[in-house]
Parts: structure tokens; C-alpha cells; sequence
């Protein structure tokens, strides 16, 4: 079989964090190919909830994910394709004694323009009392956060990469990097050598077991998930996403349903491959989330997602060289967070490889306001 055309990047794996970099490499004029041995976005990205909200612990996670966010809500400014941003609000309840701190980074986002609060118990009570069992705690509250469906996200990045010069190829299988001066530069696949000034590995759970394959060091692993999908007695109306680390639990609507999802860390790993749904582990969704949720009382099950994510140690490690491998950067091990930091992700790898800065994505409203001013 002849070799497929050489290039100055090939991205492996066209899950959702590939086609972000896809999108934005090819969008800066630079020569990518992305390949995958499945169909774009039919691995773990086909069991992602979506969910797009600022909040994290630290400041650097809470910038990155407030790229994503401004970048979310100008999804087809920036790629040309619409993509619903579905506006259900995210609560986040902190773990005890880090309601101040939450607190303070609540604010934090607020003045860098993305609408973000903190709730003391009372008004969460007000707000969402007829939803809760235990409004006893505050939580911060982020009104204009919500979820988009990630297969079509996915597959939106991947029509506009091609569109801007990208080329994207399904249904083959790499199988090692071609080294070259002591340096990767390119890869050998199922359809022949394909040659690369920079290899990005975005292959999400299969990470682990691709780099062990090839004998490389590294310290990613893969952690099971499991959401499991709960129909109330009456649909809840108002129902937010959340992410509450009292109970350990997170969550999102889903309206086509009328129910919602609710997951548990497993903290279980795991392999790639798809898994299925655990009843055990149903059966601790169920007791965490009706400590939190009113709803849950007299509801049903509905089956769940169960899959596998790639894992680094500590906050992830994002975006960074691969030791022992020049010429390759990884693209994952984002420790679950990988769909909304694919647009930091995306941008992140376009600076390392151009050399320049991305802009900060402009929402509609950023736009507004320029236009009166």
C-alpha cells in the first residue's frame, strides 16, 4: 500500500479533544492529518455528558476551563457550524471547609465576565428547595453554564478542520512512531508510512496501553466512569447540572429523556474497552444522590454509560512533551475534564507548535459590547 501523504502534523485520535486540535491547527494554516482507526467521536467522547462550566479549585483549571466556556458560547463564530448550547445552569457544592475559597474564586470569575456566584444556604433553598434533600450547605452557581452534546461537537470540529485545509483519515489503525535522527517524525500505519515534523497523541484511553506498546515510560492510567440515567416520578423542572463534592456525585439534565444523569467515582481502573454498566455501582449512585436530590425518591432507572478515561496523576498534565520521545506531544490525561478544556487543549497545542499566542475566544455578548462602545 503507498504511503499517505506527509505533513507537518498528524494527530492521532479524532475523539473530542483531536478535533479541537485538528480544528485549530488547520485553522492557522498549518498542514494536519488526523487519524483514527474508528469513526471520529465513537470512542469515550460518545459516553461524554458535555457539561461546560468555569469552576475549579485552582485558578490555572478555572482559566482553562473559561477559555472552553467563552469558547462554547461562540461555538459557530468560530468553526461555522451550530452547535446547541443547552443554558441548564451548573451548581457546584464544595467539599467542607472549602466553601471560602470557593467562595473567593466564585468572584474571581465573575470579574474575569463570566456570570458565576455563591449562594449561601438560604438561597439555595429559595432557588432550588423543591429539587433538594439537604439545602444546608452554600454552593456556587453559575447560571449561563450548562452542556452540549459532545458527538456533535465533535464531529462539527472535524467538518470545519477539513474545510480549512485539514485532512481526516477514518478507519486506520496506527501502529508506531517513525523515528528518525532520534527524533519522531511521523507514524507508521495500517495504510503506510505517514511522515510528521510533530506527532500529537489524543487518544484518550487508549493512551496508556498505545505508549506502554511502544515502550515508552509514562504515568497514565484509566479510571472507570459510570452515569447512570434516573427518571424521577415527575420530570424536575429548573434541574441544573452540578458537580457536589459533599456527596460525590455530578450530573446533568437530559430533556429528551425527562431525566437525569447522575454519576459516583468509581475509583476503579480499568482498560479501554468498553465496559458495561455496574448495578452495584447503580445502586451507590442511587443512596449518594438521594442524600442531595428530592427526586430521587420514587424514581426509576433508565441504564447508565460506563467507560473508560485516562488519568495523569495530580490536576492532569494537559498539554506537554512526551519524555523520551521528541517530536511527540500528548493531548490528554485530563482526569475526566477533557471536553470542556478541548478549546484550551486545541489552542494550547497550536502555541506550542506555531510559536504564537491563540486569542481569547469573544462570546456574542463580548461582541455586543464592543458594537456599543
Amino acid at each position: 500500500m503507498s504511503d499517505l501523504p506527509s505533513t507537518d502534523v498528524v494527530v492521532v485520535g479524532a475523539g473530542v479533544v483531536g478535533a479541537a486540535v485538528f480544528h485549530e491547527l488547520a485553522a492557522r494554516g498549518v498542514a494536519v492529518t488526523l487519524v483514527d482507526e474508528r469513526r471520529g467521536g465513537s470512542g469515550t467522547t460518545a459516553w461524554c455528558g458535555g457539561v461546560v462550566r468555569c469552576y475549579h479549585d485552582t485558578p490555572e483549571l478555572t482559566d482553562r476551563a473559561l477559555y472552553g466556556w467563552r469558547y462554547f458560547h461562540a461555538f459557530a463564530r468560530h468553526t461555522g457550524f451550530d452547535v446547541r448550547f443547552h443554558t441548564c445552569g451548573f451548581l457546584y457544592w464544595p467539599s467542607a471547609g472549602r466553601a471560602p475559597a470557593a467562595r473567593a474564586e466564585a468572584a474571581r470569575i465573575a470579574a474575569a465576565g463570566a456570570p458565576a456566584r455563591w449562594l449561601e444556604p438560604d438561597e439555595v433553598t429559595r432557588r432550588f428547595g423543591t429539587l433538594l434533600h439537604d439545602g444546608s450547605a452554600g454552593a456556587v452557581w453559575e447560571p449561563e453554564s450548562g452542556y452540549l452534546e459532545a458527538d456533535e461537537v465533535t464531529r462539527a470540529w472535524l467538518r470545519a478542520g477539513r474545510r480549512k485545509g485539514g485532512r481526516l483519515v477514518e478507519g486506520v489503525r496506527v501502529h508506531e512512531p517513525l523515528r528518525r535522527g532520534g527524533a519522531v517524525r511521523g507514524v507508521r500505519t495500517d495504510a503506510g508510512t505517514l511522515l510528521a515534523g510533530t506527532v500529537v497523541l489524543a487518544t484518550g484511553a487508549w493512551t496508556p496501553e498505545l505508549l506502554t506498546s511502544w515502550g515508552l515510560p509514562h504515568d497514565l492510567w484509566n479510571q472507570a466512569i459510570q452515569v447512570d440515567l434516573r427518571h424521577p416520578a415527575t420530570p424536575p423542572a429548573g434541574q441544573p447540572a452540578f458537580m457536589d463534592d459533599v456527596h460525590q456525585i455530578n450530573g446533568r439534565p437530559d430533556p429528551d429523556s425527562g431525566g437525569v444523569y447522575v454519576g459516583h467515582p468509581t475509583g476503579r481502573r480499568c482498560t479501554a474497552e468498553p465496559q458495561r454498566v455496574d448495578p452495584a455501582h447503580s445502586r451507590l449512585i442511587e443512596r449518594a444522590g438521594g442524600r442531595r436530590w428530592r427526586w430521587l425518591d420514587g424514581g426509576s432507572g433508565g441504564g447508565g454509560l460506563r467507560a473508560a478515561e485516562c488519568h495523569a496523576p495530580g490536576q492532569g498534565n494537559w498539554v506537554r512533551p512526551l519524555p523520551g520521545a521528541p517530536g511527540v506531544l500528548l493531548a490528554t490525561g485530563f482526569n475526566g475534564g477533557g471536553f470542556k478544556m478541548a478549546p484550551w487543549t486545541g489552542a494550547e497545542v497550536a502555541r506550542r507548535i506555531t510559536g504564537t499566542d491563540v486569542p481569547r475566544p469573544e462570546t456574542s455578548t463580548d461582541a455586543q459590547h464592543r458594537s456599543v462602545s
